[in-house]
């Protein structure tokens, strides 16, 4: 949906006032101008645009530790994962800072995080004490080693987000799950970082054939997030 005159405007005003929104937009615009024409560039655009979100979230850890939105979403990825059982081998595909991966590790399971060089760095050791730098649209991992595969807010960056969900089926055992977490609808274009978006309806088509959907949660859009969230549970059929 085009943006009014008024919102264009407060937008303008907010990057003049935010240095570092100010260098994210010109670097955009300069080095990574054909980010979406070359799988390769658009992966440097990744790890540069998470880099800066995970800096901005560092300077706010109160902010981001207290988020109603933040706390319900773990609180749904802790009880989908109970669900599935205790002592689990877990592969957190994406982790970002590890926001998921600290809790899910709490419980008492295994969690291995991987995430793109130079994003994994940024993530507290004591959040992913287990990291792999790695493509988690090609996976270095054994078939079949893993209870649950966590793709929370990454399927919509992904040049291919196919391959993670054949990934995701490959390296989990017979009966395993997997949690997708995902802004709802075309609302998620709007953000310059994501490239893909998707339904409940969609993913269940996606995955149809590997998984069977289990469970459904939405979050409604609050503060910063201008979507409603997804997350949904399948089970490897």
């Amino acid at each position: 949906m085009p943006r009014s005159f008024k919102e264009t405007v407060k937008g303008v005003i907010y990057v003049l006032s935010h240095p570092k929104q100010m260098k994210w937009l010109w670097v955009r615009e300069t080095r990574f101008r054909g980010r979406k024409k070359s799988k390769s560039l658009w992966v440097q655009w990744q790890k540069y645009d998470a880099q800066l979100h995970i800096s901005m979230m560092k300077d706010y850890p109160i902010a981001q530790t207290e988020s109603t939105l933040n706390i319900k979403r773990i609180g749904i990825f802790t009880d989908m994962a109970e669900s599935v059982g205790k002592n689990l081998k877990v592969l957190d595909a994406g982790c970002g800072d590890g926001v998921i991966s600290e809790p899910l590790l709490k419980m008492g399971n295994f969690v291995t995080s991987i995430e793109l060089p130079g994003i994994i760095a940024l993530a507290p050791k004591n959040r992913v004490p287990f990291a792999v730098a790695g493509d988690i649209e090609q996976l270095a991992c054994a078939s079949g080693i893993f209870d649950l595969v966590v793709a929370s807010e990454v399927v919509e960056h992904l040049w291919n987000p196919e391959s993670v969900f054949s990934e995701a089926y490959r390296v989990l055992k017979d009966g395993g799950y997997l949690i997708v977490e995902t802004p709802e609808g075309e609302g998620s274009l709007n953000y310059d970082s994501h490239r893909n978006f998707f339904t409940v309806e969609i993913l269940e088509q996606m995955l149809a054939g590997k998984f069977a959907m289990s469970r459904v949660e939405r979050l409604e859009a609050t503060g910063s997030a201008q979507t409603t969230t997804i997350i949904v549970l399948f089970r490897k059929s």
